[in-house]
């Protein structure tokens, strides 16, 4: 089960994914290896259930490009060649029924170099056998620690979606305050305890970098109980990048500025607003947690934007995703000022803000007058509420 951190909380918390591309990208240049016998891997395995037809993985290789591979099935055996840098994380699907993470024939799985036996069943990608790579195993073992939380978890999940179906505010309104916080620190918790039960694993970092929403301390702390292997792993070494960069967005430190063409054509910079109370939002035209905030931006913005307070919003759309940003924006409508340069994980703004780093989309900063980080994250109506203490 997999928690979103490009859409943080939303049902189930399985969108993970989006974190991984971004954890990969930031990696340095130090870590880029050529293609050896080190770390060259090899997945053979069949599909029981399936004798022909195709299976597909997508992985970052030792470039650090993704890698879509499939494979033809015979007699229901396939094998894929590749090179990665260490522990890396794959996606592994079959005949997909939906897109969605929760698919029966779709599953996240851990390579490594060398030689790695799978064993899948149709329906059941998720009760894949693996041998071979120890990252996968110890992955396993947090698999079901969080599987077990979110089974527990379920009921109050659907009640949720079935209240935004209903569109039952309150009951929504209800759950997000007084449910999902205790659920998140359950979550929390577990991905703690592995990382200190297991300071030697590569899954160790992956978790802290990708699934826990810490303090800039917590994540010094939790960091330096890495074995130095883990440290200056693929993974530790984005934990190290995330933590430097964070450093420069702590609360009162100067906003980075940047210069980007709006929807208008228009040249954007913080700095043109400087005097005015500036949210700076990031989200995406296909993030829905993101999409649930844009009512509460609005009722804020209609009554403070007249006051000196202004959003940015900057997107992680992609070029393919253009139409459909457009299309969210109008559809939404809304009436701030919107930004994106299409470039998602190589985005030098979204890079500098490294906002992705264990977190994800919806993510925002309010900036003060004099151009000062003075909160970051505020959610639904704590926007507006915080606007009422600042601009009076």
């Amino acid at each position: 089960m997999e928690i979103l951190s490009i859409c943080i909380m939303y049902h189930k918390m399985i969108m993970k994914s989006l974190l991984f591309y971004t954890s990969i990208l930031l990696t340095t240049s130090a870590l880029f290896s050529q293609n050896n016998s080190n770390n060259k891997f090899s997945l053979r395995g069949k599909v029981i259930g399936q004798d022909t037809g195709f299976v597909h993985i997508g992985y970052f290789n030792s470039s650090l490009k993704y890698v879509d591979d499939s494979c033809y099935l015979k007699n229901g055996e396939f094998q894929f060649i590749g090179f990665i840098n260490g522990a890396t994380r794959a996606s592994f699907y079959g005949k997909r029924k939906s897109r969605s993470v929760d698919d029966p024939n779709w599953m996240e799985m851990f390579l490594e170099p060398g030689n790695i036996k799978a064993s899948f069943t149709v329906n059941e990608f998720k009760k894949a056998q693996i041998s071979g790579s120890k990252s996968q195993n110890e992955f396993t073992i947090y698999n079901k620690r969080i599987g077990s939380l979110n089974n527990k978890w379920n009921n109050v999940f659907d009640e949720l979606n079935n209240a935004k179906i209903r569109k039952d505010s309150i009951k929504v309104e209800k759950i997000y305050n007084e449910q999902l916080p205790i659920y998140r620190e359950e979550n929390i918790r577990i991905s703690r305890n592995y990382i200190q039960e297991f300071p030697n694993s590569d899954i160790s970092a992956y978790l802290l970098f990708n699934e826990i929403n810490l303090s800039l301390d917590s994540l010094k702390y939790f960091y330096s109980l890495l074995n130095p292997s883990v440290q200056h792993s693929f993974y530790g070494n984005n934990i190290d990048s995330s933590i430097i960069k964070q450093e420069k967005l702590q609360i009162g430190n100067p906003a980075p500025d940047f210069t980007q063409t709006d929807l208008n054509g228009n040249q954007i910079s913080l700095k043109k607003f400087k005097g005015k109370y500036i949210l700076l939002d990031f989200w995406a035209s296909w993030c829905v947690p993101c999409r649930e905030e844009n009512p509460y931006l609005k009722e804020a913005y209609a009554k403070y934007h007249d006051k000196g307070f202004e959003i940015i919003g900057f997107s992680m759309d992609g070029p393919e995703n253009k139409n459909a940003w457009i299309e969210a924006i109008k559809k939404d409508n809304l009436p701030w000022i919107q930004l994106c340069d299409f470039k998602v994980w190589n985005s030098k703004v979204i890079s500098e803000y490294n906002y992705l780093g264990g977190k994800g989309i919806p993510a925002n900063f309010l900036i003060n007058p004099e151009g000062q980080i003075i909160v970051k994250d505020l959610r639904r109506d704590d926007i507006e509420k915080k606007l009422s203490e600042l601009i009076k």
